[in-house]
């Protein structure tokens, strides 16, 4: 996350309850990274913690959180002393993190797509693969407006003013709806085979895609038509990849 989060720390933790985030995003992120318990965990753009604390209580051994914004990382590190659950934050870019061993998963909710270049996304997938152990898997959850240009998700707590002709690398403005606390970040646009070319290029072997799914629970508040255009214009994706051996 950039540090034009640090001004948005309590509003973006907010956001947490939209309903594209607390029906899709969360809880797909959430199944991609599979069963934690036993593993050393990296959690980069980890803002204030909000996934980070849900991979430790899943039962993963060692957390890590990294976030670029130094606000960020101190609600997170103020949480942590709240609560204590043994996770370690430190602000720093995800391209250029320090060494702190490796890992058997590095988590990346909204990272890649906060790359401006082609520099930064490959410098952010070779730090990644640095940071695993051989096999080790990274899940991205990857924010893909810049190809729905046109598309209403305000019904889901967001808009957007991409165009659909957005060039490889263009910054895009995602809008997030909150009733009193409406706020507005900057995305860049890549196409899927940037990212796996990004991947590959750090020795990172792509393993799949995945698009929005929506929980029972989601469905059964607001029904199932609601959900129409979120499921058939995803504009969320969920990338995994392994680190050759």
């Amino acid at each position: 996350m950039s540090p034009e989060y640090d001004s948005l720390v309590r509003t973006y933790q907010r956001s947490k309850t939209l309903p594209f985030r607390a029906y899709s995003e969360i809880p797909n992120h959430l199944e991609s990274l599979e069963d934690l318990r036993g593993l050393n965990v990296l959690d980069l753009a980890c803002g204030e913690g909000f996934y980070t604390r849900l991979i430790r209580q899943s039962g993963a051994v060692r957390v890590v959180g990294i976030d670029l914004s130094p606000e960020m990382i101190a609600l997170a590190r103020q949480q942590e002393q709240d609560v204590p659950l043994g996770i370690e934050y430190l602000a720093a870019a995800a391209e250029s993190i320090p060494d702190l061993g490796t890992f058997d998963i590095v988590s990346a909710a909204y990272l890649l797509n906060c790359a401006p270049d082609w520099l930064t996304l490959t410098g952010m997938t070779r730090a990644i693969a640095r940071s695993l152990v051989p096999g080790g898997r990274l899940v991205a959850t990857i924010g893909d407006l810049g190809h729905c240009g046109g598309v209403d998700y305000c019904p889901y707590g967001m808009a957007t003013n991409a165009t659909a002709d957005l060039a490889e690398g263009a910054p895009y403005e995602i809008k997030f709806l909150l009733d009193e606390d409406t706020f507005s970040i900057t995305d860049f646009n890549h196409s899927q085979a940037a990212y796996e070319a990004a991947c590959e290029a750090a020795g990172l072997e792509v393993l799949g895609w995945r698009s929005c799914t929506v929980t029972d629970e989601g469905i059964r508040i607001y029904g199932p038509d609601f959900w129409n255009t979120w499921l058939s214009h995803p504009c969320i994706l969920r990338l995994e990849a392994r680190k050759r051996g």
